[in-house]
């Protein structure tokens, strides 16, 4: 493998680990809202400068390795769907802050400007526009928040099949074992090995096989050695087929071989 081949399968992982990690995030504080109505506005500004270096990277990556294709690939879309997140993202950071900073403000200057009989017209103005300005906030911010979340559902299908074009990628295939809670959170039904069962022809049992596999490969012995213990282990209990038994045969072989390493 070319050593610039090599870099664009890093960068894969990276982009679907960092966009794992960013869904996960904004999926648990949409929930937080369900349940308290109130979102933190720190949490949401993280969230919009990790979509900017994500913004960045399915730009620069994506389209730097496909520059003179014709046909629109999931890469295409899913760039796509990321830069509108990050935009929606910077909308509602504005309406939180006009909220959460700006109203309690606004609020103890009306109070104070309320009990003069006679406002200015600059005054005046200010209160009618400040009502505006947080009234605005009010009404939008659960809509841009549900919008965003409607993005990041479109955004999942599109990711889900950028993992499977990359499934043999030895970078992507530890980086999704080793992360998988996030395939969990995201995709519950099944999660990672729902993952592994619509990608390899030996389902879950050849998935793991391969991220043991390539642990061992790269020198990572003893999370190699954890990996085929625990893929024995659970599929010790499975009723599987004749590839997939092969692929526990081929566990066992290798767990012997690793027993010689440090």
């Amino acid at each position: 493998m070319g050593k610039k081949e090599n870099q664009k399968y890093m960068e894969t992982a990276d982009i679907v680990l960092n966009s794992l990690k960013i869904f996960s995030g904004f999926k648990k504080e949409f929930e937080n809202y369900k349940k308290s109505k109130k979102l933190n506005f720190e949490k949401v500004d993280e969230m919009g400068r990790d979509l900017f270096d994500l913004k960045n990277e399915t730009h620069q990556y994506f389209r730097e390795y496909n520059p003179s294709r014709k046909k629109l690939e999931e890469t295409d879309i899913f760039d796509l769907i990321v830069s509108s997140i990050f935009h929606e993202v910077l909308h509602l950071k504005e309406y939180i802050y006009v909220l959460e900073r700006y109203e309690p403000r606004y609020m103890v200057f009306e109070k104070k400007l309320g009990e003069k009989k006679n406002l200015d017209p600059a005054n005046r103005d200010f209160l009618r526009h400040s009502r505006e300005t947080v009234g605005e906030a009010k009404l939008g911010l659960p809509l841009k928040l549900q919008g965003v979340n409607e993005l990041v559902n479109d955004a999942l299908p599109h990711l889900a099949s950028i993992i499977e074009d990359n499934a043999f990628d030895k970078h992507l295939i530890r980086t999704l074992y080793v992360y998988s809670d996030y395939i969990d959170f995201l995709f519950p039904q099944g999660g990672i090995k729902r993952f592994y069962n619509d990608i390899y022809e030996g389902g879950w049992i050849e998935g793991i096989f391969l991220v043991g596999e390539s642990f061992a490969k790269s020198g990572f012995y003893e999370q190699a050695e954890f990996i085929f213990k625990k893929l024995l282990e659970e599929g010790a209990s499975e009723k599987s087929d004749k590839l997939s038994r092969d692929y526990l045969e081929r566990a066992k072989s290798s767990l012997k071989s690793l027993a010689g390493h440090p």
